[in-house]
């Protein structure tokens, strides 16, 4: 467990334990009928309403996000795919590009790479990455969709479990001594939805959110790289393009100037290559 889930799970002790658990009753929470009318719902709700690829892809979505990664160092990593593929092309024309391609990673990037490789124009290159790239929001957004609809229907079946709980406090009103106990069950239904709206539903789909506009903006920014990769610009060009000139140096083992003088002396240089 990385240090960002600790602390997620830190916080969530002292948010149960303490500041809300503290003098109620843990019996009062514990409602079966209320938890089977809640999560039934939200089975209910994800089986009529969404595909089983959907779900799928959304299950998946909230694994990755609580593996913690370091989304930086990917997208370094597909930059430096990106240049070295580049560099590939320029030198040793498509046949390298091609047995390139394997090492490739990013299915978005390979995908253009392999057109590049097999000779498409430069229009028909470009309507097939932009076809690709409207392919991939539309599954991204599968995700944000399902968790926005949980969110909003999550309150909704809490409060339909505490009328069912509260009819049930109607039947026993000649009985004064169980009045406030069925009260209590009553409104923990309520509890439930809301919870799961605000303490999961909303962030995950907020997060998933960022993901997804994380990837489109890559994929804008892969699709610009892999049309100057076509037209066959040397490998600084595309990490000026992309503002990846320190990773170029890095990558070259040479050392990037700090000031915007030095930059502008070694793109002269190699300017005419």
């Amino acid at each position: 467990m990385n240090l960002r889930s600790l602390s997620a799970v830190l916080a969530m002790l002292i948010f149960l334990g303490y500041g809300f658990l503290k003098g109620i009753d843990i019996g009062q929470l514990l409602n079966l009928q209320s938890l089977m009318i809640v999560f039934g719902g939200i089975c209910l709700v994800l089986w009529f309403g969404f595909s089983q690829d959907e779900i799928k892809r959304s299950w998946v979505s909230i694994r990755n996000i609580f593996k913690g990664k370091d989304q930086l160092a990917d997208e370094n990593e597909l930059l430096s795919d990106v240049l070295r593929l580049a560099r590939v092309y320029r030198m040793h024309g498509p046949v390298a590009l091609e047995k390139a391609i394997a090492n490739v990673k990013d299915d978005f990037l390979r995908f253009g790479v392999i057109l590049v490789a097999e000779g498409y124009e430069r229009m028909d290159l470009y309507t097939a990455l932009e076809r690709e790239h409207r392919v991939r929001c539309a599954i991204d957004l599968g995700p944000i969709r399902m968790f926005r609809t949980l969110a909003r229907l999550s309150p909704a079946l809490g409060m339909a479990g505490t009328v069912i709980s509260l009819m049930k406090v109607m039947q026993d009103l000649g009985q004064v001594d169980f009045i406030g106990n069925s009260l209590g069950l009553a409104l923990s239904s309520t509890l439930y939805g809301i919870l799961l709206a605000n303490l999961f539903f909303l962030p995950i789909m907020l997060k998933i959110e960022r993901l997804a506009e994380k990837r489109a903006a890559m994929r804008i920014m892969l699709t610009e790289a892999v049309m100057a990769l076509h037209k066959g610009e040397h490998p600084l060009r595309i990490a000026e393009r992309l503002n990846s000139f320190d990773l170029y140096c890095r990558i070259n083992g040479k050392k990037a100037p700090c000031h915007v003088s030095g930059k502008k002396a070694v793109l002269k240089q190699i300017a005419a290559g």
